[in-house]
């Protein structure tokens, strides 16, 4: 069992843990395949389980930021509050760690609306909060593609890593 990259590795481990795999066999039909035909289901939710093992054993921002982006629970939104910035407030923060990890979040314009500044102003704040976010995705993507090298084929994220 091998994935292209870290990424697709860690979202397999989230989508295999919340789900649930059942098989049904129709009588005179040869069994459906998983997708990884030496595997059985119980095999992949024992893989799955291990690298969410690693994933729960990181510092907790790099943990969080990877649940955000991966499962959009809004706990983890909420814990990533604490190590962004927050000048304009607690609500924006989340906002645009919303938008970021899901794609669908007010505009720069109604943050600036809401914050009283300028919409050019919230729009320099939410890449600052951006990077903050994509520096822990990264290094979390980096510890865990070093524990998983004999998953990958392509290393990635260990050459990017400056800290």
């Amino acid at each position: 069992m091998q994935f292209s990259t870290i990424t697709s590795l860690v979202g397999w481990a989230f989508q295999i843990e919340a789900v649930c795999l059942v098989a049904v066999q129709r009588y005179g039909e040869p069994s459906a395949g998983t997708g990884f035909a030496e595997f059985s289901a119980h095999d992949l939710k024992v893989q799955a389980a291990m690298v969410m093992l690693k994933i729960n054993r990181l510092p907790a921002p790099e943990r969080a930021v990877l649940w955000a982006l991966h499962v959009q629970r809004e706990t983890e939104m909420l814990y990533l509050t604490t190590v962004t910035p927050c000048k304009y407030g607690f609500r924006t923060d989340l906002d645009i760690i919303r938008k970021w990890a899901t794609g669908s979040g007010p505009g720069c314009r109604e943050l600036g609306d809401r914050a009283g500044a300028s919409y050019r102003t919230l729009h320099r704040y939410e890449k600052t909060v951006i990077q903050v976010l994509e520096a822990l995705m990264h290094k979390a993507y980096a510890t865990l593609e070093g524990q998983h090298e004999a998953l990958l084929m392509h290393l990635r994220y260990a050459d990017r890593l400056t800290v």
